[in-house]
């Protein structure tokens, strides 16, 4: 491991009454994130981290996901393929029962614990070696979530409409539901609600006013969304620990109730807030352009912003809790995954 030294900047960014950002007047304090170089132009994108300890990072670029040991170590799981266009990964979850789930360009599959792959695609030729692989593809998935029957929810494209579909390693891949809709894109992110329905982020609808929405559907198929406003472009959604749903979008971060209260919170100088987590201080956590972000969810300072710059950093796109109350945040361009601890 490498020592980088990050000297960080605090910015307050909550809107007041008038809707202005209040500034963070506190020193800036130093952090000594660790930096582990991934092989390549690896180009991470997702990241999660298990109670073992072990992050789990896509490696778009690579077809890959990478596996990283508390110690550093990291092993390299290229996806299977059928020769065709590479795999690229792009959203990762973890399943109750071991193993880690993607999505990569026309393929879902399982990692298992002992590193072997169950997966399908849309190859007529190789379909993938799951239950049913050799009946329904899964069309191109793209966000996925734990459902509400502990099975893996992803969204994919089928015959021009956007489809929700079950996987599960041992049953296979089971239908949903049909949205009566038409995206440009899909899905940027899904969680399961504190109300048993599968919350998601959708992008660009194909209307005259394509408007951006958050999507909400049951298990018994219900479906109801809630539109934002033009070029939103949400993106990442959790759960934050006052049962409302967080999610990140141009600019902001954006709040919904489980009955459709919406509100948004400017995250000053910012192109576009990525990936979103609940920290061990019951803040969310983001990351933004070259910064990591802070958002309180509750009392008087619900809200609240404040953004660290991180030094050396050029597009933070995944952040993941590390054990000690600290980060750990994947960087898109440089390849590269750094610890970050908040100053205190």
């Amino acid at each position: 491991m490498l020592a980088l030294t990050a000297a960080l900047a605090v910015v307050g960014c909550g809107p007041d009454s008038h809707g202005r950002a209040d500034e963070d007047t506190r020193t800036p304090s130093p952090s000594a994130p660790a930096v582990l170089l991934l092989p390549g132009n690896a180009s991470p994108s997702d990241m999660i981290r298990t109670d073992d300890g072990t992050l789990w990072v896509t490696e778009s670029a690579l077809a890959a996901i990478a596996e990283v040991a508390p110690s550093g170590k990291i092993t390299q799981h290229p996806l299977p393929r059928d020769g065709g266009l590479p795999p690229y990964p792009a959203d990762l979850q973890e399943s109750p029962d071991g193993g880690i789930w993607y999505t990569a360009g026309d393929q879902i599959g399982r990692l298992g614990p002992s590193g072997e792959f169950t997966w399908w695609n849309d190859s007529a030729d190789a379909p993938g070696n799951g239950p049913g692989a050799d009946g329904k593809g899964p069309g191109f998935p793209e966000a996925l979530t734990l459902g509400p029957d502990d099975t893996i929810w992803f969204e994919h494209s089928d015959r021009g409409s956007k489809v929700f579909s079950r996987a599960d390693a041992k049953r296979g891949l089971d239908r949903i539901t049909r949205l009566n809709t038409q995206f440009e894109v899909g899905a940027g992110g899904m969680a399961l609600g504190p109300d048993g329905a599968v919350w998601f982020s959708q992008k660009s609808e194909y209307s005259a006013k394509r408007h951006e929405s958050i999507g909400r559907l049951t298990a018994e198929g219900d479906y109801k969304k809630w539109p934002l406003p033009k070029n939103s472009v949400p993106n990442d959604i959790v759960v934050g620990p006052d049962e409302a749903l967080w999610f990140t979008d141009r600019r902001s971060i954006g709040r919904i109730d489980t009955d459709g209260g919406r509100t948004r919170f400017p995250v000053r100088a910012s192109t576009h807030p990525s990936d979103i987590v609940l920290g061990p201080d019951k803040a969310l956590w983001f990351t933004t352009d070259r910064r990591v972000g802070r958002i309180a969810t509750k009392g008087q300072l619900k809200g609240k912003v404040t953004l660290w710059p991180v030094r050396g950093a050029k597009n933070l796109s995944a952040i993941a809790p590390a054990p000690d109350d600290g980060f750990w945040l994947a960087d898109r361009d440089t390849a590269t995954l750094l610890r970050f601890t908040p100053p205190r």
